[in-house]
């Protein structure tokens, strides 16, 4: 999430949705009440003596909305938005009129509110998780995969075949493969990223050294790591050597917070929270350290509002809230637990 703007004493907050995990945040953010100002469209009916009553023009138009609802959709990937207009960039759209708007990934939103607590500001300032995105890349001479990391989310991007049988003899067959695979990582990089090349052989090395002689870019490579493409991108996040260089980052957090869980569950210690009712439980009476919700938790029937209120809860008390992707081998355990866990400072009474 990119906050270009944060004035609490005005009341408002311009932010750059970069991720699902943003969406998330943002549902956690905005209430009823508050007003969210973002980009729309909407049609506009032409009073033309010969246009038609049922066809109307597509406008694009900037418009705030007092949330009357809010809602994420069940995968975590857009949140849609309803209330009333209260202001709009054109004057033929009513004021008085209801709307509903589609947040994703790539949108800027403003906020109002009339009172931005402090669980609000943490939300947006998370200065105690680590924010380093990373490219990860799963390559040989075959086939390379490249991927995202930002947070616990991660996004295989692409596979790019080299198209070449056998062991390349000749550096120059090679060349449009690297040139390919490059310019890709080029693209999607930025100045900040933690960049990771792996894979069997020396070709990671020639991919490394030559971003850093073409781009400003700069790479590491993993050894002793076998794997390529896109089965590669998410073996290679529970790497111990990728573990290592990522220490201090949000997905080594989850990976140690689920891990813990597991433990104390196997062990029978009674220090642990599964499922909403229990989690619920122990961040009412303040017990709760850290938890973690699935990005699929709304497929164990837990309801939206309640969920939002719990989490908010445990960080009014002092504990960490992470959201963990179902797609890798952390997230699933979250998934298998009801969606949400949580490590309690001490043992709840029965």
């Amino acid at each position: 999430m990119i906050v270009t703007e944060f004035n609490p004493k005005h009341g408002r907050c311009s932010l750059i949705v970069e991720s699902s995990e943003d969406l998330w945040t943002l549902r956690r953010l905005v209430a009823k009440g508050d007003t969210v100002v973002t980009r729309s469209s909407r049609v506009m009916k032409r009073e033309e003596e010969f246009s038609r009553p049922d066809r109307g023009e597509r406008v694009s138009i900037t418009i705030a909305l007092r949330v009357e609802e809010i809602h994420l959709d069940s995968s975590i990937e857009r949140l849609r938005v309803r209330g009333t207009i209260v202001e709009a960039s054109d004057d033929s759209v009513t004021k008085s009129g209801s709307h509903s708007v589609t947040l994703t990934a790539g949108h800027p939103v403003t906020i109002r509110k009339e009172m931005w607590s402090r669980v609000d500001t943490q939300l947006l300032r998370p200065s105690n998780k680590g924010s380093s995105r990373f490219v990860l890349v799963a390559t040989d001479r075959r086939e390379t995969g490249v991927g995202t990391l930002s947070g616990s989310h991660l996004a295989v991007l692409t596979t790019i075949e080299s198209g070449l049988g056998g062991k390349m003899s000749h550096e120059q067959d090679a060349a449009p493969y690297l040139s390919k695979v490059v310019s890709f990582i080029a693209q999607i990089g930025n100045e900040g990223d933690s960049i990771v090349v792996a894979g069997p052989g020396n070709l990671k090395n020639t991919i490394a050294n030559q971003l850093g002689r073409t781009t400003r870019l700069r790479a590491v490579t993993i050894e002793g790591f076998d794997l390529t493409g896109s089965d590669g991108i998410r073996s290679l996040v529970k790497d111990p050597a990728f573990q290592k260089l990522a220490s201090g980052s949000v997905v080594v957090a989850m990976q140690k917070l689920v891990g813990e869980v597991v433990r104390r569950v196997s062990s029978g210690d009674r220090k642990v929270a599964y499922s909403l009712p229990r989690v619920k439980k122990a961040a009412e009476a303040g017990a709760v350290e850290s938890c973690a919700v699935s990005d699929d938790v709304f497929a164990s029937g837990v309801g939206e509002q309640e969920l939002v209120d719990v989490l908010n809860s445990v960080e009014q008390r002092g504990g960490m809230v992470y959201l963990a992707d179902s797609s890798l081998e952390f997230g699933k355990q979250v998934s298998s637990f009801g969606g949400i866990v949580a490590l309690l400072r001490y043992q709840l009474r029965a």
